[in-house]
């Protein structure tokens, strides 16, 4: 029985570490395949540039419609599935399996608190990135049959450098 513990244990440590998905580059959003161009007021037009290192990710997004933003998460361990909403102007982003990550981070938007949440993942080749947005208010209460969050999926195409 030792000597199948040694085995597996040298079998173990001779794995390469999980190959994770890179985000870093240029990105420009394909309106045709974007839930953003149907929204109120319609986004036709956005670019993310994203530099991503082993314990960070930045992501600078520019929309014809809307002022520039530079957001930068420190990405941290998973957290506990569902995670808790991040809070005030608490940002985070973790792994969601080896090629989908997840940035989060807590706000005000027009004087409401809000979360923002995006999951982004790449196609096969790395060619294209697929943004999953949810925006939600967080006012304490909820009016029956009334949304207090805003969803989109947005597909972008890498940009070459």
């Amino acid at each position: 029985m030792p000597l199948l513990l040694v085995l597996v244990a040298a079998a173990l440590a001779s794995q390469s570490p999980v190959e994770r998905a890179n985000f870093t580059g240029s990105w420009k959003m394909i309106a045709a395949r974007s839930d953003s161009p149907a929204q109120t007021p319609p986004v036709t037009e956005m670019m993310f540039v994203i530099e991503h290192g082993a314990t960070h990710i930045r992501l600078d997004i520019t929309s014809a419609d809307a002022k520039p933003m530079s957001v930068s998460y420190p990405i941290v361990e998973t957290p506990k599935l569902p995670p808790d909403p991040v809070a005030g102007d608490e940002r985070r982003a973790y792994w969601d399996g080896a090629g989908r990550l997840v940035v989060e981070r807590g706000g005000t938007i027009s004087g409401q608190t809000v979360s923002a949440r995006q999951a982004l993942s790449l196609n096969a080749d790395g060619s294209e990135m697929t943004v999953e947005r949810l925006v939600i208010v967080q006012h304490g209460y909820t009016l029956k049959g009334a949304k207090n969050y805003a969803s989109a999926k947005d597909v972008f195409a890498k940009v070459a450098p």
